[in-house]
């Protein structure tokens, strides 16, 4: 009779055995839950829920669409639906952006991305709307096919492209059309209300917050890029496609780069004429299909008239817009460069985000929309941060309601004639034989 050999107690052995029991008794018991759960749960107590039309569906009676017909000037398009003719008109430029739309006029585009200001239909139909990311679909229309009406024609645009070496540049085309009109988001305000504009920069470094942002936010919003991202055409490309129009941030000196490793073309007030158009055609080169540019950094920079008055010359040459980002301090001198040479400029009334919390970011938001209805028209700025596109989203929406208008940043930005030269005193004194102000 053979005797039962006893073993010394491992801990190890005992460890793996028990975790091998418990987890088989979790799992047992999960998954009775789920099929009690699958079995018997009511569907109707679930969280609300609503189901949309994401993409055209591929089979079934598809919508009808209008018909386009372009008349002989090509300026003026007849657009026929609903049993009745409308006029509206295409060929958008800068001098057009300065007007908006209303609740009864809007802007529509055909496949190539040609602007037509249209008069909205007064049926019910066009009343079923809903509003997904920031896009009013229609009844009858899916979200991805409304995306492809409001894109904007890719780029290049060869009228207002010079291709070089490093890539294409920003010209002005020989009938004076400029990069800022031609590659800005068409907008019109008939009715003159107050509009307000936002600028969502930092994009192109964060794979995740670019595409959410080229996809959720609505496409009057502006994306600013940075120009050392990879890929920057490709990001540029989809942007224009969901029908925003864009900014590159070009960087500049500031007091102190902090942490942060100056970029290889980083502008400086050291930089001599030549060394800086050298390095704004490296940094404009970059992509194309930009309006204008906005600041990176730059608090040195924007404080030195001679560098700021080459660099307005430098891009009124090219026919393209500046937007200052309201990070600079009032000391700035890009107003004054823009005033004297007639550059399209815009400064930002405020960053909204300056502080990445909520409450902060929908305060500066109520002051955008105080700005716009006191002066009519407003702009601010932020980054790509999660926070700042969730609330935008929500904010956007409820824009209309308040009798405001959400509007691209192109259509703030104005083109100052240039300031007559400045008289000097002394020869005021010897023309009227007496001291000036005297």
């Amino acid at each position: 009779m053979s005797e039962r050999v006893a073993r010394e107690p491992s801990p190890v052995r005992s460890g793996v055995v028990h975790t091998a029991l418990s987890l088989a008794v979790f799992t047992g018991v999960a998954a009775l839950a789920g099929t009690v759960i699958h079995l018997f749960g009511d569907a109707s107590a679930a969280s609300p829920a609503r189901q949309i039309a994401l993409f055209a569906p591929n089979d079934g009676q598809q919508p009808h669409l209008k018909t386009r017909f372009a008349s002989t000037d090509g300026n003026v398009r007849t657009v026929v639906g609903a049993g009745e003719r409308q006029t509206a008109y295409a060929g958008q430029d800068e001098t057009t952006a300065e007007n908006a739309s209303s609740p009864s006029l809007g802007v529509d585009y055909d496949k190539d991305g040609t602007a037509r200001v249209v008069k909205a239909s007064a049926s019910a139909g066009d009343a079923d709307m809903v509003r997904i990311n920031g896009v009013s679909v229609k009844a009858g229309r899916s979200w991805q096919e409304t995306r492809e009406l409001k894109s904007l024609a890719r780029a290049p645009i060869t009228t207002v492209s010079e291709r070089t070496s490093l890539g294409y540049l920003p010209k002005i085309s020989d009938d004076g059309r400029t990069p800022a009109g031609t590659y800005a988001r068409p907008f019109a305000n008939p009715e003159n209300r107050p509009t307000v504009s936002i600028v969502v920069g930092g994009l192109g470094i964060n794979w995740r917050h670019t595409k959410s942002a080229i996809e959720e936010l609505p496409p009057e919003i502006t994306l600013s890029f940075a120009p050392t991202t990879g890929n920057l055409q490709n990001w540029i490309d989809q942007a224009r496609a969901a029908g925003h129009e864009v900014l590159i941030e070009l960087p500049m000196e500031p007091y102190d780069f902090g942490r942060e490793a100056p970029s290889a073309n980083t502008l400086y007030t050291s930089n001599d004429s030549d060394e800086m158009n050298r390095r704004l055609k490296h940094l404009l080169s970059r992509g194309t299909g930009y309006f204008g540019v906005t600041n990176y950094q730059g608090s040195k920079f924007a404080t030195d008239p001679t560098a700021t008055a080459a660099f307005a010359d430098a891009l009124k040459a090219r026919g393209v817009a500046f937007i200052e980002d309201g990070t600079l301090s009032s000391s700035s001198s890009f107003t004054r460069a823009a005033d004297k040479t007639g550059l399209r400029f815009r400064q930002s009334d405020t960053v909204i985000d300056a502080r990445p919390d909520g409450s902060e970011i929908e305060t500066k938001l109520l002051e955008l929309e105080t700005i716009a209805l006191e002066g009519g028209h407003s702009l601010g700025t932020g980054m790509a941060y999660p926070i700042t596109i969730d609330i935008l989203k929500e904010w956007t929406d409820s824009l209309e309601e308040k009798g405001i208008l959400l509007a691209p940043a192109s259509s703030v930005t104005k083109a100052a004639r240039p300031a007559p030269e400045t008289v000097d005193t002394a020869d005021i004194s010897d023309e009227t034989g007496g001291q000036a102000g005297g």
